[in-house]
């Protein structure tokens, strides 16, 4: 079934559009290299200075630490609240962490994590584009099935550094049968480099295929906080397109 497509465009009518970016503030920006470095403590405190100081983008990776209970008591449902604040404030991090949850809630809501992924997306967000991708390759959530738009959607979050998108089209390309010779070596070739960066999923497709290595250490960096760029080139959608158009 598809999506109620009146309902969607409602919603992204009534999202607000993120403006320029201010300058991040220093606790921003040291509370995200302290996550990054392990040292979650100085993180939390840091981040929820700036949090309360109104900054969405540390809300969002407040969020996060409560989510993952780094530096914290685990609390899923005050890491949403803190989503959702960054996403209403128009942060493409927020929207994107927002619709993930609703995509993996239980039942999952599929018209809203739609929503903000979209938001997302038109925000240049590759985390969001990485997921929007995977609804398309499983045609899930009444998405209408598709390989090559999951495919336009990871080559725009891979051109902005996403591990994970570029095995997810390395690993498309490899096992596709109609593509061609040149395609899936491609796949393989993207496969082969994911793993050299230190992907963990990388490698073990690999070794599946009787590759011994030697392999980097896994180095996952999905899971890294990061400063949002203050000029983003706006991601494209089929899907999303038909939304706001």
């Amino acid at each position: 079934m598809r999506l109620p497509i009146c309902a969607l465009l409602a919603l992204l009518i009534a999202a607000p559009a993120r403006a320029d970016l201010p300058p991040p503030s220093p606790e921003l920006t040291a509370g995200i290299q302290a996550y990054n470095q392990g040292d979650f403590t100085v993180a939390f405190a840091l981040l929820s200075l700036a949090s309360r100081h109104g900054e969405a983008e540390a809300m969002v990776n407040q969020g996060y630490m409560y989510a993952r209970g780094h530096g914290v008591q685990p609390d899923s449902a005050y890491a949403f609240e803190l989503y959702k604040r960054a996403a209403e404030a128009g942060d493409a991090e927020g929207m994107n962490a927002l619709g993930y949850r609703y995509n993996h809630a239980n039942p999952p809501d599929f018209e809203r994590a739609i929503h903000w992924y979209c938001r997302a997306i038109m925000l240049g967000n590759p985390r969001a584009m990485n997921n929007a991708g995977i609804l398309f390759f499983y045609g899930q959530g009444g998405v209408v099935k598709s390989q090559d738009e999951a495919i336009s959607l990871w080559r725009q979050a891979m051109a902005q550094g996403s591990v994970n998108a570029q095995v997810n089209i390395g690993r498309t390309l490899d096992a596709d049968s109609n593509r061609s010779q040149q395609e899936r070596q491609a796949g393989w070739n993207y496969i082969r480099d994911a793993a050299f960066k230190g992907s963990g999923v990388a490698q073990n497709i690999l070794r599946s295929q009787g590759d011994p290595g030697p392999f980097p250490p896994v180095t996952e960096t999905e899971l890294n906080m990061r400063l949002e760029p203050r000029k983003q080139v706006p991601g494209v959608s089929v899907l999303c397109g038909q939304l706001i158009s």
